[in-house]
């Protein structure tokens, strides 16, 4: 059990990052002031500092809730329950793309503008949350490989950081290292679609939503994959 202190310090935060989230959204990541998020909630500047080492600190906490909330939902999605590979790696697109649409400014916040000054720490938890996104797609594709229902053409060997990421994958992928790159690409063309709804690049021509093109896409991708 929490004591009550416990409970009042976790309130506190998450009014802290609410706040911070408030402010991101009307001004941009760069202009985050923790003397506003202070005044915002009414604490003191230097109350604020009992939980947060300064601006960096809490920026980490943000990126760090982003990454674990997209995550969470493409492995939500993306769950081996008895579906292909296709319905998986399909779901788990749209996921993807639910989460950025839902939460715009958060996905900006972690795929948009570097903010300057800010560095996230080497191997620290932004890190972590963000490999949870890739290796939940990363599994479907293991799956999809050992059980033959993926098979694209592949007309170029690894290189060296493709075979290391192969390597690198938890035990039991088994994704050969000359489809990473394939993979990598595959993300990239969703991850630029969306990045383009998310900035309303596509209101021109799809003023109602752009779900029909969408859709589309992912045959194209899922066809790119030689999925079945």
């Amino acid at each position: 059990m929490t004591t009550r202190r416990e409970r009042l310090r976790a309130e506190t935060i998450e009014d802290i990052k609410a706040a911070a989230l408030e402010q991101i959204a009307r001004d941009g990541a760069p202009s985050l002031s923790l003397r506003r998020v202070a005044r915002d909630i009414g604490m003191s500047p230097a109350g604020l500092y009992r939980y947060y080492d300064g601006r960096d600190d809490l920026l980490t906490d943000l990126i760090t809730d982003a990454y674990t909330d997209l995550a969470v939902a493409v492995e939500s999605a993306t769950a081996a329950d008895g579906r292909s590979s296709s319905e998986r790696f399909a779901a788990g697109v749209r996921s993807y793309r639910a989460w950025a649409l839902a939460e715009p400014n958060r996905f900006l916040l972690i795929f948009g503008t570097p903010i300057p000054g800010y560095e996230a720490p080497q191997g620290g938890p932004t890190v972590e949350a963000h490999q949870r996104v890739g290796q939940a797609f990363f599994a479907v594709a293991a799956a999809g490989i050992a059980e033959g229902s993926i098979d694209p053409v592949v007309d170029r060997t690894a290189t060296e950081g493709e075979a290391a990421a192969a390597a690198a994958m938890p035990d039991g992928f088994g994704i050969p290292p000359e489809m990473i790159g394939l993979l990598l690409g595959t993300w990239s063309h969703w991850h630029g679609l969306v990045s383009l709804e998310v900035n309303h690049q596509f209101d021109w021509i799809y003023p109602g939503g752009a779900d029909e093109f969408f859709e589309a896409e992912i045959d194209r991708m899922l066809a790119g994959l030689g999925i079945a």
